[in-house]
């Protein structure tokens, strides 16, 4: 038979499609720490794309695709744990690599499948951990390993009072419910396939439940791009608490809240180059909910955000010390030059700051 497609077929293959250009979008457009959620679109996708090309037997074509299904298996868990992790702001040491060791294993075999393949290599012996990529229950083993993982992790730090707890804990639960799914359709479909009723119709499961979970990722991208940064919006999961106050505008109280004792406890402002997408890598923020928090909450845009916290210190060390020379304050609290220093000086205190300290003496 011809190699075609029907209407599930091209279905997914769209599905794949948009799986590559949401990960070039999160890549692209967020911080580091959404990478993982990014790469797991991918591997999506990449698995969807293999069984479009086997059910239209363009696998017989592209016969090479087939061997990266498993290793996309066994990363999908340490992915989305790793996206939990970053989401609940937990340390991540480089040890963590290790979790991609069977992921790594699995490249072993398929190295040298790919090599006999292409006939660059000539092997008598056994394939090394072939066994690892052809039983199916090693990788759904795997897979439930992380589910439990991660809903233990999201039950350790499940909602407090906090609109924003709240919020991120109900985005976690559908996040793990489309991977729970996901997995589910996975283990159905090595049940299934021992009965006399199936047909190519349950085969399509696994391929729907990626779908389902690239689509819905793809549908809260548009809704709100901030869900991927931690910062979830409000109406995407709770009702208006009044009519004078939106959850939305409670959650913002509380990022100003955090980026206020970021400021005070870390000083970042002392850092001669911050600029606002460095501020918001350390909140974990998108630079746009950044600049809309602080523009909306302190009434000023981001320079002057900052440049209030250089002067606030500047002034402190004006009055406690005497000896200091001004070019040693400018440069400690942050400021790059002694003209942008003395412009915001005297746009505030409407004198030098050598005038300033003169008038305190007096």
């Amino acid at each position: 038979m011809q190699p075609s497609f029907d209407t599930w077929t091209s279905i997914f293959l769209l599905a794949a499609a948009m799986g590559v250009f949401l990960f070039i979008i999160v890549m692209t457009t967020s911080i580091k720490k959404n990478y993982p959620i990014a790469y797991l679109i991918l591997a999506f996708s990449i698995i969807l794309f293999q069984y479009v090309l086997y059910w239209t037997r363009y696998e017989e074509k592209i016969p090479y695709l087939s061997l990266l299904p498993p290793l996309c298996y066994y990363v999908t868990g340490p992915l989305l744990y790793l996206y939990f992790l970053n989401l609940y702001k937990k340390k991540v040491s480089f040890n963590y690599v290790l979790h991609f060791f069977p992921a790594f294993i699995i490249l072993i075999p398929n190295f040298v499948i790919l090599l006999k393949v292409l006939g660059l290599y000539e092997m008598t012996a056994k394939i090394p951990f072939v066994y690892l990529a052809q039983q199916h229950w090693y990788i759904v083993i795997h897979m439930i390993i992380y589910i439990v993982a991660i809903s233990w992790l999201i039950f350790k730090n499940r909602a407090s009072e906090s609109e924003y707890e709240k919020v991120r804990a109900n985005w976690s639960k559908v996040l793990i419910l489309l991977y729970a799914l996901f997995v589910l359709s996975y283990i159905s479909y090595y049940v299934l396939v021992n009965f006399s009723f199936f047909n190519s119709q349950w085969d399509y499961m696994i391929s729907a439940m990626m779908s389902l979970s690239i689509y819905t990722i793809g549908y809260f991208i548009v809704k709100q791009p901030s869900i991927f940064d931690g910062e979830l919006h409000a109406n995407l999961f709770l009702p208006i608490k009044n009519k004078n106050e939106t959850l939305e505008n409670s959650l913002l109280n509380e990022f100003y809240l955090n980026i206020i004792k970021h400021m005070e406890s870390k000083k970042p402002y002392r850092d001669n180059e911050l600029r606002l997408v460095n501020l918001a890598d350390q909140l974990g923020f998108s630079t746009h909910l950044l600049s809309q928090i602080i523009n909306n909450k302190s009434g000023n845009n981001f320079n002057h955000f900052i440049n209030e916290y250089r002067l606030k210190e500047a002034e402190e060390l004006l009055i406690s010390t005497e000896n200091t020379q001004i070019k040693s304050i400018y440069f400690d609290v942050g400021f790059n030059n002694k003209a942008t220093f003395y412009k915001a000086f005297k746009m505030k205190h409407h004198c030098t700051p050598s005038e300033f300290k003169e008038k305190l003496k007096n």
